[in-house]
């Protein structure tokens, strides 16, 4: 069974070992985390979803400036061997419902242009391609960005 919950500070050296793990082409400094966990509750959500034995096994985030504008979402990951269980699914879904809470019009995101699977997903939850970001993740990795207006 998976479980939901708030991140916090103590799940920092978790969390950077597993974005280093996921997103080895930019995984997130201690500092970004950081700047993440400082803005909540006020404009950041920010999630775990742990195993039955309380790992930490995905993790997600989103940013919502202002009511009436865009939330974007800063991150979604989750560690091989729980994936297609329906936790960034969960994720999303949950993020989304915190954006309506803060009047967001809107939700955002950017998706390595590989990923298939996380772009059918977003897709299937009705997200839009709006554009490209060229070498958004480095050389020769590009973005799409996606939007679902909420």
């Amino acid at each position: 069974m998976i479980t939901y919950r708030a991140a916090g500070l103590l799940d920092l050296p978790v969390l950077l070992s597993l974005d280093k793990q996921l997103f080895p082409y930019s995984p997130w400094s201690v500092a970004q985390f950081k700047e993440e966990f400082a803005g909540i509750p006020k404009t950041r959500f920010f999630l775990v979803a742990c195993n039955q034995a309380g790992e930490i096994v995905g993790y997600a985030g989103v940013f919502a400036p202002a009511p009436g504008v865009a939330a974007d979402i800063t991150t979604v990951g989750v560690i091989a061997q729980y994936r297609r269980k329906g936790i960034a699914r969960e994720f999303i879904t949950q993020i989304e419902a915190w954006a309506r809470l803060r009047q967001s019009c809107a939700v955002m995101l950017e998706v390595k242009s590989d990923n298939l699977a996380a772009i059918n997903l977003y897709q299937s939850m009705g997200y839009m391609k709006i554009s490209i970001r060229i070498n958004y993740y480095g050389p020769n990795m590009d973005a799409q960005v996606l939007r679902k207006e909420l």
